[in-house]
């Protein structure tokens, strides 16, 4: 199986390095990687248009300066453009994506790009304290790990999107199927002046959510995996990634 990884929060992130180390050492798998060279979150499915972007070539693939969307463009037509790919993976990004997140996350444009060039993208992000120097991606990497086994071609076949959260805690009680909860943005506008120019800044506050019994947001906070099917699929296969899935963990 030919997987593609990308991120948004740059190709030196750790969570990005934590599924190269657990999907490289599948021998069934074949890895590539394209990835933004500097931290690209929240440009939600930006593409770079009419400017040159700087690369560099990597211990496991490529570096672009450009978002997660001008990676997969450049790895699907460029860099791998001999190579069938079979799924995106974008992540693990340090941070949840849930509720209206998703239209803002470059980690999940990652994974949507790969929809829209008929390949089945996977975005994967995890709930942390932004103070928190170190974090640990080996479990969240070794569920990412067992999931694409477990899908294998009959599922990963049918062009899902998958956009998956990871708790706080990496004692997980489960995985739950969820629906897109309600976020609640809290922003504030700063007026400024530097040297007779005007600038305006947009400064997010704390976020908050609806109580939306089932969602994404409420399961992650009851310690449970979220996965939230972001694409219609046929009930068949619903079921069928439902009971792959639900044995993984339960």
């Amino acid at each position: 199986m030919n997987i593609l990884l990308t991120n948004d929060d740059g190709y030196q992130a750790e969570g990005l390095k934590a599924v190269i180390k657990k999907l490289t050492a599948i021998p069934e798998l074949n890895i590539k990687v394209c990835a933004p060279l500097g931290q690209k979150s929240g440009v939600s499915h930006g593409i770079t248009l009419f400017k040159p972007m700087k690369y560099i070539k990597t211990e496991n693939g490529y570096a672009v300066d450009g978002t997660p969307v001008d990676c997969v463009k450049t790895a699907l037509f460029g860099f791998y453009c001999d190579i069938k790919f079979d799924l995106i993976i974008s992540g693990i990004n340090k941070g949840m994506n849930m509720g209206h997140d998703i239209f803002y996350s470059g980690t999940v444009a990652g994974a949507r790009e790969a929809l829209i060039n008929n390949i089945s993208g996977i975005a994967c992000s995890k709930k942390c304290n932004w103070d928190q120097k170190e974090i640990d991606y080996s479990n969240c990497a070794e569920f990412i790990a067992e999931t694409i086994k477990d899908l294998k071609e009959e599922i990963i076949s049918k062009r899902i999107l998958l956009n998956i959260n990871f708790p706080l805690s990496d004692n997980f009680k489960g995985i739950k199927i969820t629906h897109l909860g309600d976020r609640i943005y809290d922003d504030t506008i700063y007026y400024s002046e530097e040297n007779g120019v005007s600038f305006v800044s947009i400064v997010g506050n704390s976020v908050t959510h609806m109580n939306n019994k089932g969602s994404d947001l409420d399961i992650i906070n009851n310690n449970y995996i979220s996965i939230t099917p972001l694409v219609e699929t046929k009930e068949s296969v619903n079921l069928m990634l439902k009971d792959k899935l639900s044995q993984i963990y339960n």
